[in-house]
């Protein structure tokens, strides 16, 4: 399946985009820019009057236009989650992917045993 037919396409630059991230349609390159950068205090100068033309391969020229950009197109910064809430969330997961794993054995065991 093409990007086209997904219809996912990076709100930022262009690049292919697999889902939504904080918010936002955005590819792996910039969700991974938007939480490095997000919460950080310094300002980024743009040398091109804030101007800059982002695409996949002049995104990681100007980090100013770039993170304007992702807030522009939605992306939230309160959504980035801290070292503790990422252990909470990735224990829910398990916790669930356990459940599940659970269930399917004691199903597919009283399935075979009719």
């Amino acid at each position: 399946m093409t990007d086209k037919e997904t219809g996912k396409i990076c709100g930022v630059c262009g690049d292919k985009a697999i889902a939504k991230n904080f918010g936002a349609v955005s590819c792996e390159s910039c969700k991974a820019f938007f939480r490095r950068n997000a919460h950080k205090l310094t300002v980024y100068k743009c040398y091109f009057d804030e101007k800059c033309k982002l695409d996949s391969v002049t995104r990681k020229f100007c980090r100013r236009c770039r993170l304007r950009k992702c807030f522009e197109i939605g992306m939230k910064q309160e959504w980035i989650l801290n070292d503790e809430e990422k252990q909470v969330r990735r224990k829910k997961i398990e916790e669930k992917r356990s459940k599940k794993r659970k269930n399917s054995v004691q199903s597919s065991s009283s399935e075979t045993k009719s």
